[in-house]
């Protein structure tokens, strides 16, 4: 059975870069999102937050579609591309396995959520999310190819299942404490794992 345990990990320390205008609005975008939901954000509530006049706003973005634009972009390099660079030099599948889950445990996994309702009602956002998704069940597909040796038909089952399992998790409890979103990640990752080495996906 696989040892692989989801840990908990303090945040890194990283020296700090000062932030260019419009990554600014980027960030107070996510904090909306996360404290408020995607209905809260837009160009007033953005002023307001940074207390900053609609001029500032306008100096930086276009427009509002635009800002949007630039803030699905920073959602999936932050929470996908960037996390995905920093794994793929980790050679050993399973150490590469529990270093995406400690990185990914690392976001705030609100915005997400967040963005992921506000794909239901904007298909400029569905488009993005579905890209970020296929993004990540492929990462996962590539371990469980790598770790039990599976086709790659089989392994995309598994990171399916493990995939909408870490998604479901935080749908049905967003507020959930870390520790607990952590072990039952543990439980899962472990037994899929196990089940993929020992079955090699047949039914």
């Amino acid at each position: 059975m696989s040892s692989i345990r989801v840990k908990m990990m303090s945040p890194s320390k990283t020296t700090s870069k000062p932030l260019n205008g419009g990554q600014v609005w980027l960030n107070a975008a996510t904090e909306i999102l996360s404290e408020e939901g995607f209905q809260a954000l837009n160009i007033p509530r953005l002023c307001q937050k940074l207390q900053l006049t609609k001029g500032s706003f306008y100096h930086h973005f276009k427009n509002f579609a635009t800002f949007k634009q630039d803030l699905l972009a920073f959602w999936e390099k932050d929470f996908t591309q960037d996390i995905f660079d920093e794994i793929k030099e980790v050679e050993d599948p399973e150490a590469q396995y529990e270093m995406l889950f400690n990185l990914a445990f690392e976001k705030d996994l609100a915005v997400d959520l967040a963005i992921r309702s506000w794909a239901q009602a904007d298909n400029q956002v569905k488009d993005i999310v579905s890209k970020v998704d296929e993004m990540r069940i492929g990462i996962l597909t590539e371990m469980y190819q790598k770790t039990s040796d599976l086709s790659q038909e089989a392994a995309r089952n598994y990171a399916v299942i493990d995939y909408t399992g870490y998604i479901g998790f935080y749908s049905l409890f967003p507020d959930a404490p870390d520790s607990w979103a952590r072990d039952l990640a543990s439980i899962q990752t472990r037994s899929l794992l196990a089940d993929s080495k020992m079955t090699r996906g047949k039914l």
